[in-house]
């Protein structure tokens, strides 16, 4: 089925939030992410033409968009780190609210892991493992082939297994 078949109101259902989560990953910001799938969503109705495409190669499509407007985007803008909070205001510190900072701080444990990754890997991996991209889509947007994907998200596997293995 092409996706001239389907509601444009459907695609930008299904895709949005994976979409802002991926732009999110790469700007650090959600309203320049929140722009940049704008932009990709007004171009993608904008290019009729487009919307003929394989209802599978959508997703590769946008993904791949997405990448590249937030790319251009970061070469474009000037990151101003000036308006981040001087302090943290821990005014109650409930079983809940403790509860959440473990949570975080696990989070963030995760984070670094991931973050000690080679920067390939790590984008393969999260391309793999958060945005359940497929190794096929991932080797399509990232122009390597399956195989490479393949490795890659085993490497990533392995060093986060010998990381919890310590």
């Amino acid at each position: 089925m092409t996706t001239s078949n389907l509601n444009f109101e459907q695609i930008f259902r299904k895709y949005r939030p994976g979409l802002l989560a991926f732009a999110n990953s790469i700007l650090n910001n959600i309203d320049d992410a929140e722009e940049v799938i704008h932009d990709v969503f007004i171009a993608f109705w904008n290019q009729g033409s487009l919307r003929d495409i394989e209802e599978t190669g959508v997703k590769s499509y946008l993904f791949t968009s997405v990448k590249n407007r937030s790319l251009n985007h970061i070469k474009k803008a000037k990151l101003n780190y000036t308006d981040l909070p001087d302090y943290v205001d821990f005014v109650d510190l409930s079983p809940n609210v403790l509860r959440e900072i473990e949570g975080r701080e696990v989070e963030q444990q995760i984070h670094k892991i991931i973050d000690e990754l080679p920067e390939k890997c790590r984008q393969i991996f999260i391309m793999s493992r958060v945005y359940e991209l497929s190794h096929k889509e991932i080797a399509t947007i990232l122009e390597v082939s399956p195989k490479t994907v393949e490795n890659q998200v085993g490497l990533a596997l392995k060093f986060i297994r010998k990381y919890f293995s310590r």
